[in-house]
């Protein structure tokens, strides 16, 4: 069992994933004005300001900066729900057709695992498409040339592809491989799918409206530049430190909003879809090697039982 102290102390000490490359520098700058302030100070000139504390009320800025970062946080967390309902109606869909789809021949079932590895590629293509990249290797896996092509001249990729999935149940319909409730249960799932799609776009093309982020930011700014004239007199020497410990505490909650408002990049702070995808993938390919008819001699004794019955 892990030791949790090591834990505790690997975590203060894992510097990528926190803010601080981030927002050094600002406090840098705020130590270094600090400084100014403290030796303007030891020459007898006016620095002991006080009043400055009472320019921008304490609390006025905590609840701006707990707004921001609630805010985001609530982006985060409904972006990994919507990630997790994708990924988990692709699983959920991918086991339906594996079980309650027929197959006459080998050529039936080609097509069956050619359209349950398109849910692997479903998810994929969200993945790309919140990103704003392209098509590119990983999905290729999982689709033919002719889908690959369609799909470089798509503008929506999960559109597309739901499509394909949509005019497949339909035709597993008409020849009556499933039943109308089948179809539309089976719709319905699919169209789970994209709406929670589109709920990743909408956090990932609607930014936190500019001007709140620009104003908070210019408060940051004036109140953190207020607090050497505040503590000069008592501090001294010290007030370089303790401005550049304050101004570390706010710069830092408002970088954590700034940071995970938009969970699905690369940061180590965003959300691993990489992980939840593989995770599907491994799920789904284990579902269909685990069929009856990975392989001939599988396939023929299921075709031998079928005649014998």
């Amino acid at each position: 069992m892990e030791d949790p102290r090591k834990s505790w102390f690997h975590i203060i000490f894992d510097f990528k994933s926190s803010v601080i490359p981030n927002i050094w520098l600002r406090v840098l700058v705020i130590m270094v004005f600090a400084l100014l302030v403290t030796i303007a100070h030891g020459n007898n000139l006016p620095m002991n300001q006080p009043i400055l504390g009472s320019i921008i009320p304490g609390i006025v800025l905590g609840l701006l900066l707990v707004f921001r970062t609630n805010t985001a946080y609530d982006r985060y967390w409904e972006g990994r729900k919507l990630i997790g309902l994708i990924s988990k109606n692709c699983c959920i869909m991918a086991k339906n057709i594996i079980v309650f789809v027929p197959e006459n021949n080998s050529e039936d079932y080609a097509q069956k695992i050619s359209y349950i590895k398109l849910l692997i590629a479903l998810f994929i293509a969200v993945k790309l498409q919140v990103r704003k990249e392209k098509i590119n290797e990983e999905i290729k896996k999982y689709i033919s040339e002719v889908q690959c092509l369609e799909l470089n001249r798509s503008n929506n990729m999960p559109l597309q592809i739901t499509k394909w999935l949509t005019i497949y149940f339909d035709r597993l319909t008409k020849n009556s491989s499933i039943n109308e409730l089948t179809l539309i249960s089976w719709n319905q799932k699919i169209e789970e799918i994209f709406i929670a799609f589109g709920g990743c776009q909408r956090i990932a093309t609607t930014p936190i409206p500019k001007a709140y982020s620009i104003h908070l930011k210019h408060l940051l700014l004036i109140y953190c530049f207020a607090i050497p004239f505040q503590f000069v007199a008592e501090l001294s020497w010290w007030t370089i430190p303790v401005s550049g410990i304050i101004s570390f505490a706010l710069l830092g909650i408002e970088a954590i909003g700034l940071e995970i408002e938009n969970p699905f990049g690369y940061d180590s702070n965003d959300l691993p879809i990489d992980n939840i995808g593989t995770k599907m993938t491994e799920d789904i390919l284990e579902l269909i090697n685990s069929g009856s008819f990975n392989n001939s001699e599988l396939w023929e004794g299921w075709v031998s039982l079928q005649e014998i019955s």
